[in-house]
């Protein structure tokens, strides 16, 4: 499930971002508010920006903004390839494999494949040209009304860790 995460930004103010418990793409678990945050931020990011996110161009052909339903489609997936495209274009170290994983902590590489988290500088793009503009599409996700109410009560959550990351050994 989707949640909120606070970590202390590089001006020395705290800061929230959006983290999932559990991979969304090609192979990735898609669950449903995993799967709305991501749409939801690929929609700020390429709808809500367009003309103010450094060139990045929503995928070809996609005439219409993504919707936020929560359904792992072929519309989400082609937007997840399509970022971490044009991501690596730019000289981000990612790995493109179609899936956005749950990141371990802001800026963190990942520990087996010493990429990126591509759902990490979604974030961090989202974030920072929001704040450039002044809006608050980024900051205000959880209270935005035009946003589905399961993903709203989901960032409402404060945790530190996604749950693909705390595995606790049964006990014996």
């Amino acid at each position: 499930m989707a949640f909120s995460t606070q970590f202390i930004g590089s001006s020395g103010n705290p800061r929230t971002a959006y983290n999932i418990d559990w991979s969304v793409g090609l192979i990735g678990s898609n669950t449903r508010e995993d799967v709305m945050l991501v749409q939801a931020l690929l929609r700020i990011f390429y709808y809500e920006l367009l003309g103010f996110n450094g060139g990045f161009d929503p995928p070809p052909g996609e005439n219409a903004v993504i919707v936020v339903d929560g359904q792992k489609g072929p519309i989400t997936q082609r937007h997840i390839v399509h970022f971490q495209e044009q991501a690596i274009a730019r000289g981000q170290n990612l790995k493109p494999d179609g899936i956005f994983d749950p990141y371990r902590a802001v800026g963190a590489s990942s520990t087996i494949s010493k990429t990126r988290y591509a759902l990490d500088l979604l974030n961090n793009g989202c974030a920072n040209l929001c704040d450039a503009q002044g809006i608050d599409n980024y900051s205000n996700l959880p209270n935005r009304q035009d946003m589905p109410l399961l993903l709203r009560s989901a960032l409402k959550r404060v945790k530190k860790t996604a749950s693909k990351y705390t595995y606790v050994a049964p006990q014996t």
